[in-house]
């Protein structure tokens, strides 16, 4: 077995055995208590498939949701009685498949987390995220990041960028990679539009407003603190909101004061934006809050806009007016990661240095529980990375 924070002399010598980060079926919980650190067989690769030694890892919360076993037991699906979670990672290409011919051993990555069939009209004309048998790896699939090696699809692999150190580069693809779809392929964003961005200091929104500014188009921010408008401001965000600022529903209203309440405050809220906007609507609304702030989406956004959604996080059952949709016009757009292509093509601005990804934290391989949890309670600074076998911190540049 390899040593943690080391990488041997003689690469693509697989050993059998490896160190990773396992949840157990029947165990679940916080991470603190539900992840931890064993022994496992390294898995065997197929065809198509690269083995990759796993440089570093980045944090994302599906592995707080494999730690709790909800919303759903993952195990149910991969067929395993055990999990390795993590869906970004950096590394080394360590073993390739008999028919992969875009990789060497010796290769720098990074990996995106989809994976799919490879064989379908979906995957071969379509769009490999229409694919009936399309998952995240690390969450949907088995033998994700936090572990010493990672079986991975060939089409996973990405060019590292060679300006980032191991633990930078293992940071972004998950969230950015997500919000190139969105703002590029589901939204269509243009030169001169408007775009509402929630939760903009955090991982996915950070990427939107940069991605918003190389786009040309105009970024207002919402954030949750006097602090993070400033810091989206510097992104680029062309204005910033603090969403403290006004009174949005805990849950979704059910009498007639809380909706008239929940009325009144969206109409306030609109007028704020408008203040960054010229006194126009926005275009686009880039959701991924869900129960909070879903109707003030739909609300605010203008006649004949997109508001584009990636997810839920602060619930998932959504309430709002569906006159605002139909008599207005607007479109209701939702978003799942990104293709091999529109990774790619995300990755490609790292490389160039037009977008830049930010890490706050930085944990040893020993602490990955420590990090889940911090992310369970909501106590962490930002976006996280964990050292695999990188010896420390800010390695890995070559340019």
């Amino acid at each position: 077995m390899i040593e943690l924070g080391t990488v041997p002399s003689a690469i693509g010598e697989v050993p059998a055995k490896m160190k990773a980060v396992v949840i157990r079926q029947g165990k679940f919980g916080e991470p603190k208590d539900a992840m931890n650190i064993e022994e496992i067989e390294v898995p065997e690769i197929g065809a198509n498939d690269v083995l990759v030694l796993v440089m570093a890892a980045g944090v994302n919360f599906n592995c707080v949701w494999a730690a709790q076993g909800k919303p759903v037991d993952i195990m149910r699906y991969t067929g395993y009685d055990f999990h390795i979670g993590g869906s970004d990672a950096s590394g080394i290409v360590w073993k390739v498949g008999s028919e992969v011919t875009r990789w060497k051993v010796g290769d720098e990555v990074i990996l995106h987390c989809n994976q799919s069939c490879g064989e379908c009209p979906a995957c071969n004309g379509q769009d490999p995220m229409a694919c009936e048998n399309q998952k995240i790896w690390g969450y949907e699939t088995n033998w994700g990041s936090f572990a010493q090696f990672t079986k991975v699809q060939s089409q996973q692999l990405l060019p590292k960028p060679k300006h980032l150190t191991w633990e930078e580069a293992a940071s972004y693809g998950l969230t950015y990679f997500t919000a190139y779809r969105m703002l590029f392929t589901r939204a269509k964003i243009q030169p001169g539009e408007n775009v509402l961005i929630w939760g903009a200091a955090g991982g996915l929104g950070a990427f939107a407003v940069q991605l918003c500014k190389l786009a040309g188009a105009n970024a207002i921010g919402v954030v949750s603190s006097e602090e993070k408008k400033q810091m989206v401001i510097d992104l680029g965000a062309v204005g910033a909101i603090n969403r403290k600022d006004f009174q949005f529903p805990k849950g979704i209203p059910s009498t007639p004061e809380e909706k008239k309440e929940e009325s009144k405050m969206m109409r306030a809220f609109g007028g704020a934006i408008r203040e960054f906007t010229g006194g126009k609507d926005v275009d686009v609304v880039f959701e991924h809050v869900g129960q909070q702030t879903f109707s003030t989406s739909v609300f605010v956004v203008k006649k004949m806009g997109r508001v584009v959604i990636c997810g839920a996080t602060s619930g998932f059952e959504l309430n709002f007016d569906v006159r605002y949709l139909w008599m207005r016009q607007k479109e209701i757009l939702g978003s799942h990661f990104a293709n091999a292509y529109e990774c790619n093509l995300a990755n490609e601005l790292i490389v160039q240095k037009k977008i830049n990804p930010t890490l706050d934290e930085t944990f040893s391989f020993d602490e990955t529980a420590k990090a889940h949890q911090l992310m369970f309670e909501n106590k962490h600074k930002g976006k996280m990375a964990i050292l695999v076998q990188a010896a420390e911190a800010g390695l890995g540049k070559t340019a």
